[in-house]
């Protein structure tokens, strides 16, 4: 029996090891070695969300903890934003926006943006301190957009009735089961409007632009990398290497740096990184303890 405890804990203990050296490399992989540069992707739609395996897209919450990192770490002399999105939640864009925003009050941040970098995903670009899009970029798309789907009569042509009890005249405005009204419509387009006069102040104070320069380029158009700097939303056109040198430039980095790539673990890597050390070390604490030899404190 004693035998089979050692065994047991044995397998226990390592692992635990080989999940913690995972968990912490999960987070972080470097290439090279020096002053560092930190590399934070932002990838997929921009979602709110807690963080958790559940959350879909990229979220404040998930990033947050990327830029703490990244900023806090005095050996961390500049960041890069890895850019492929399609925008997504006006109110998650802007809270990532504030945390770029917070980072660059501290070091350089320069964002690349990739296949895709549109809408609310420019605008969290647009607060960096230097944007390098590649030539083929799809970006821009400056504008705000809210879809009401009324299938009302599809209902009534399958036979279903639809009953709404409410407490309010504008409470079912956009439940799809009554088309809507004219004056519902312009109490959506002002909001919307409020929303897109906020986005175009925001983008044309990060560019050093004008409010009516940006309206001009707005309206939901997109661009290519190369088009965009014509237009100076963006600063140079370059592949992430070339953002990499520039941050390094604005950092004041000599020679090659140490580059730290933060990423998203997978389901596999969540669960190696975060449980199996702890269930390990939760049963072999207990069965050490059941049979009296040693105590872990």
């Amino acid at each position: 029996m004693r035998r089979d405890v050692v065994i047991i804990l044995a397998l226990l203990i390592f692992i635990g090891g080989v999940s913690i050296l995972i968990a912490h490399s999960i987070t972080k992989q470097s290439i090279s070695y020096g002053d560092k540069v930190a590399i934070i992707p932002i990838y997929g739609e921009i979602t709110m969300g807690d963080g958790t395996l559940s959350s879909k897209g990229v979220t404040p919450t998930k990033l947050r903890k990327y830029f703490e990192q990244a900023c806090e770490d005095s050996s961390i002399k500049a960041v890069v934003l890895e850019i492929n999105s399609p925008g997504g939640s006006v109110v998650a864009s802007e809270e990532i926006a504030e945390l770029v925003k917070k980072c660059k009050k501290k070091k350089p941040v320069v964002a690349w943006l990739g296949d895709i970098a549109t809408s609310g995903a420019y605008y969290v670009a647009s607060s960096s301190s230097y944007i390098v899009a590649d030539k083929a970029s799809i970006t821009g798309s400056i504008g705000v957009i809210s879809i009401f789907p009324e299938y009302s009569g599809l209902l009534k042509k399958i036979g279903i009735n639809v009953t709404i009890i409410k407490a309010g005249e504008y409470k079912d405005f956009a439940s799809g089961f009554r088309p809507m009204r004219e004056e519902e419509k312009e109490m959506m387009q002002s909001v919307i409007m409020e929303i897109y006069e906020e986005f175009i102040r925001e983008v044309a104070e990060n560019r050093n632009l004008s409010e009516e320069y940006i309206k001009k380029l707005a309206e939901g158009k997109i661009y290519s990398g190369k088009q965009a700097k014509e237009f100076g939303l963006v600063d140079e056109v370059g592949s992430k290497e070339k953002a990499i040198k520039k941050a390094c430039e604005l950092a004041g980095i000599e020679g090659e740096p140490e580059v730290i790539t933060y990423y998203k673990r997978s389901f596999f890597e969540e669960l190696l990184g975060n449980s199996f050390e702890r269930i390990g070390y939760g049963i072999a604490k207990g069965l050490i303890e059941y049979k009296g030899e040693i105590k872990i404190s």
